[in-house]
């Protein structure tokens, strides 16, 4: 094998177990098996082929287009070996969206997967990613840059974090030697594909020669499927954002092969009791320190129930400070500052954004004496950098970090970091809206927006505009049409007052269900979970409903009628009475 000149990068980590294990399996999803040595191979011709196309030079970046499963990992990997970095695209996103992250990143072209790359715009050129004619090694190369995740951006546009190798493999190294990760672990990853936590998931299993265990359809959020998915592929480490994971952590019936549960994106609420079978770690981090900054210890009976759970402290190569408004460090547990990240975990900056960059990456703050009010360790000659995080902690008296509240108004999602103001001015770009405003509220199942304007446009107008140029997690559950929105003293719209506005109930259809029946049945548990009294030709999602709370609401279903359904089922047919029908014909438990 050709001597691959890469630096410490996740490329020559899995070349390791190449050479070493190259028959042990890489991938399993479904019957789609793959072995190291296919791997290394199938994405090594790939590469040759991409460094090919005119205009390639390294540290390019190449959009990727798959569904979840073993394409698109091959993809990922044909562009880090031909020397470019990935911008990894969720087929689950809008055209919209798509057409918006491709405009800004300018990417050279695109992977796609045969049936998607209609997707793509014509202006950015596609391959299928697929291995063709005999294999081939690639150029040697030495980039710089691994990925690029988009974010939601405060402007209105989304904005692009780039992450470089050398802060990739500090968490891989990081990873490994702080869960065990390695030949043997079978790891099974969830996330969504446009979010750091899916290249998490999969670099530190592959990077590590672990098997990465991929589910053949979607679970979304049903967390009964993802139990029985681990449990059934005896996965021993796995990742679920902070909703799903105080899902599991509550189930009768958790998965006993699980040793390692992985969680954060959010505030974790509930602690695991001593006898959960898997050590729960919570995790801090945002896109800008490349996925994790702190990580807690193993939280099984452990702590003050009365308190939420730590964030942790600063993994290998992070360096963390808490400051005040002033930009004094603060000093001593229990005094609450803004959280300063810097050392080997920040990104490189915001893609064809310098003055952001420079705005958001600051080094005009002096790095502090070592002492309590700065911790962590630095490496990689970035110490100098500080990326101030809009978050406010304390320290513990056991040296933890604790999460407090948000500086800005930047919101926290089911696990996903939202800027209301991209959705603010999605929604003022649609005809006939002259004010909006987006607010959070608590519905028990890692939050829901809920969207307010000002206008003649119709909430069904607005509701369509936003679903075909948003992630569906930034879409809101709730859309309402206002005569004048409720204003401060000081004349600024009052979002504490919006979250007092009663919501609007459905319009009653004049057929009532049936007494006894399934719809009425369902209707009775869309109540329960919306607070909105439905109709038989409501959509799920248009009366308040959103993924995670769909997952709630089959099993809720499937515990009233004893039927065996899935989440899929929610969004196929996500109108009350076509539900209703599926359900009737779902066959029944036992059956």
């Amino acid at each position: 094998m050709q001597d691959i000149p890469e630096e410490r990068t996740a490329v020559r980590l899995l070349r390791r177990f190449v050479e070493e294990n190259p028959d042990s399996v890489a991938i399993e999803c479904g019957k789609d098996v793959l072995t190291y040595r296919r791997l290394w191979d199938e994405a090594g011709t790939v590469a040759a082929r991409l460094q090919e196309t005119e205009g390639f030079e390294p540290d390019c970046l190449l959009g990727v287009l798959f569904e979840r499963g073993v394409p698109g990992v091959v993809a990922q990997l044909a562009a880090w070996r031909a020397g470019a970095a990935y911008l990894p695209l969720d087929p689950a996103l809008p055209d919209g969206r798509i057409e918006s992250v491709l405009d800004d990143a300018q990417p050279l072209a695109a992977l796609a997967q045969p049936d998607l790359r209609h997707r793509i715009p014509r202006t950015v050129p596609v391959s299928t990613g697929a291995p063709s004619g005999p294999a081939r090694e690639p150029q040697p190369v030495r980039p710089a840059l691994a990925y690029v995740i988009y974010t939601s951006g405060s402007t209105g546009t989304p904005k692009g974090v780039e992450v470089a190798h050398a802060s990739l493999s500090n968490l891989l190294d990081w990873h490994r030697e702080t869960y065990g990760t390695g030949p043997g672990t079978r790891v099974a990853a969830f996330a969504g594909l446009g979010f750091d936590a899916s290249v998490w998931e999969t670099w530190a299993a592959l990077a590590n020669g672990a098997t990465l265990v991929l589910p053949a359809e979607p679970l979304g959020g049903d967390v009964v499927a993802i139990a029985d998915f681990l449990q059934e592929n005896a996965i021993e480490q796995c990742f679920l954002s902070t909703p799903l994971a105080e899902e599991l952590i509550g189930a009768d019936t958790p998965p006993q092969s699980l040793r390692v549960l992985l969680t954060g994106g959010d505030r974790l609420r509930v602690r695991p009791s001593g006898s959960f079978p898997a050590a729960v770690h919570n995790h801090y981090g945002p896109t800008e320190a490349t996925v994790v900054t702190t990580a807690s210890q193993d939280l099984r009976g452990t702590g003050d129930p009365d308190r939420p759970p730590v964030i942790g402290t600063p993994i290998t190569g992070a360096r963390v400070r808490l400051v005040d408004p002033r930009g004094l460090d603060v000093t001593g547990p229990g005094a609450t500052g803004e959280l300063l990240i810097g050392g080997a975990v920040l990104a490189s900056g915001y893609r064809n954004d310098p003055a952001l960059t420079e705005e958001k990456f600051a080094t005009a703050a002096p790095e502090p004496e070592d002492g309590p009010e700065s911790r962590g360790e630095a490496t990689g000659g970035t110490a100098d950098r500080w990326y101030a995080s809009g978050d406010v902690c304390r320290w513990t008296e056991s040296g933890d970090l604790e999460f407090v509240e948000r500086r800005d108004t930047q919101l926290s999602v089911r696990g996903n970091r939202v800027e209301p103001a991209e959705i603010e001015h999605a929604m003022l770009v649609v005809a006939e809206v002259s004010q909006s405003a987006v607010v959070l509220s608590d519905d028990g199942s890692g939050g829901s927006l809920a969207a307010f304007y000002t206008g003649e446009a119709t909430v069904e107008a607005l509701q369509e505009a936003l679903a075909a140029r948003l992630p569906r997690y930034m879409v809101p559950s709730r859309v309402q049409r206002l005569d004048a929105m409720p204003l401060t003293p000081n004349g600024k719209i009052d979002r504490n007052a919006l979250l007092d506005v009663p919501a609007e109930q459905a319009p009653q259809s004049e057929a009532a269900f049936r007494p006894g029946s399934v719809e009425e049945g369902i209707a009775e548990i869309w109540t329960d979970l919306t607070g909105i009294v439905p109709g038989p030709r409501d959509n799920f999602f248009d009366v308040g409903g959103h993924s995670l709370l769909a997952a709630r609401m089959i099993g809720k279903v499937r515990d009233r009628f004893g039927v065996k359904v899935g989440l899929k089922a929610v969004f196929d047919h996500p109108v009350l009475g076509d539900l209703a029908a599926e359900v009737d014909a779902a066959p029944k438990n036992g059956g």
